[in-house]
């Protein structure tokens, strides 16, 4: 039932991809916000995520690309296919953020798909939400995660990057982060992503109808402090010890409470 929920806390991430956790812990909250905004709520798209920023970004923060205004005039000055058009783009367009997005054209489009100025102020993209918001818009619209959930991982290198620079890290880490949620079990706790997740919220709604919830659930995959509450009131109701924690018993309890209402 939970087989493809995500279900690493930032201390498991950081476990994983060998990124600093203190940044792990300051960035993933947002990352995780970007997730859900661009359909990115399954193990294999947010695994694809994290692999991603992990060999991009090693610190796990956004950066500025590395070099300085000749490398970026001689790497990026008048390339019409980035959109670098006048004098002093290839410098002022260079790349930020936790995937490098490069090119006036790209600051353009971005800035306009998620309503902020990046085309007149491209240190907006080094922002750690403009940063991830960026992010997770680019895997939505090259539409990463089904190349993700397909397993072809050399596909979703290919569509960030382009090429498989950095491919051994990067496949590493997909094989570290696989075997980490695989190691947590089926339980769901709060702080997990996943379809189960919105079936779980489901199931509790239909009970809801006939018991009191302390308060409503939003229709997202994202296990909150709100389905734990609402776990708790569940399990307290049905004699189970109330750790708003959903192993098999609380699962299969709540599937037959809501079996005839499904």
């Amino acid at each position: 039932m939970q087989a493809k929920t995500f279900n690493l806390t930032a201390t498991g991430i950081a476990t994983a991809t060998g990124c600093p956790e203190a940044n792990v812990e300051r960035f993933w909250p947002g990352i995780q916000a970007a997730c859900l905004d661009n359909g990115l709520t399954d193990r294999a798209s947010v695994i694809a995520v994290l692999a991603t920023i992990a060999t991009e970004v090693g610190s796990f923060e956004p950066i500025n690309e590395f070099g300085d205004t000749a490398y970026f005039t001689e790497h990026y000055e008048g390339r019409a296919d980035l959109g670098n058009t006048k004098p002093g783009d290839g410098a002022r367009y260079h790349g930020r953020g936790f995937i490098q997005v490069t090119g006036r054209s790209n600051y353009r489009s971005y800035g306009s798909k998620l309503g902020v100025p990046l085309e007149d102020n491209p240190d907006l993209a080094l922002d750690p939400q403009v940063a991830a918001n960026v992010l997770g818009r680019y895997f939505r619209d090259h539409g990463i995660a089904d190349v993700a959930r397909s397993g072809d991982w050399e596909g979703v290198r290919r569509k960030v990057n382009g090429g498989l620079n950095g491919w051994d890290r990067f496949s590493s880490i997909v094989g570290k982060l696989e075997r980490s949620t695989e190691a947590k079990g089926t339980a769901l706790v709060e702080g997990v992503i996943g379809p189960a997740v919105v079936e779980l919220k489901r199931m509790l709604t239909v009970w809801g109808e006939a018991h009191t919830l302390p308060k409503p659930l939003r229709d997202t995959p994202l296990f909150g402090p709100a389905t734990t509450k609402a776990v708790k009131a569940f399990q307290t109701a049905n004699g189970i010890q109330p750790t708003g924690k959903v192993g098999k018993k609380t699962w299969h309890k709540l599937e037959t409470a809501t079996a005839a209402k499904h």
